[in-house]
């Protein structure tokens, strides 16, 4: 038996950070020679006000994703279930419709990818999380799940309905 499931939008909880490393250590570790000449102590006072920790915060936390879905664990856009052209791009709070039914015969993954431009220092493609949803849910409702990556450290809903 044969279900359809409507993904009908996704929820941007957190999109992915930018870095798997802590970038602010990685900022103070190159300045520290820096600090040592003279005159560095107005360099070490710089690097401690909280705008410039905020600053730095921000571009390892709220880069937006370029979001697109796929019903395999195989990345790139040539396997994309949703967009149809580019992705889309998510941050914190974003509420993106989507709008895209699938074939369910049992269950059926559905994986958050976020597009990366790749090159000499890009990477491949990043897995936000998936969620699976199965042929059982037919007829309860809209419902949602949490997708989630322990190494973008991301989270979005995927909130879908199964007729």
């Amino acid at each position: 038996m044969t279900a359809t499931a409507t993904i009908d939008e996704v929820v941007c909880l957190r999109p992915a950070t930018s870095t798997d490393f802590n970038l602010e250590a990685v900022v103070k570790s190159l300045l520290e020679p820096v600090f040592a000449l003279p005159g560095g102590g107005v360099l070490e006072r710089l690097a401690d006000i909280a705008q410039v920790e905020q600053m730095i915060s921000d571009a390892v936390n709220e880069q937006p994703d370029d979001l697109y879905l796929t019903a395999t664990e195989s990345s790139g856009m040539e396997n994309a279930i949703w967009p149809s052209g580019e992705p889309v791009q998510a941050a914190a709070r974003d509420r993106i419709p989507v709008g895209v039914s699938i074939t369910v015969e049992g269950s059926q993954d559905v994986f958050l990818f976020d597009k990366d431009e790749g090159g000499l220092f890009g990477s491949d493609d990043d897995v936000l999380g998936s969620v699976t949803i199965s042929e059982d849910d037919r007829g309860t409702g809209p419902l949602s799940k949490l997708a989630h990556s322990e190494e973008e450290h991301s989270f979005y809903y995927v909130n879908y309905h199964v007729d």
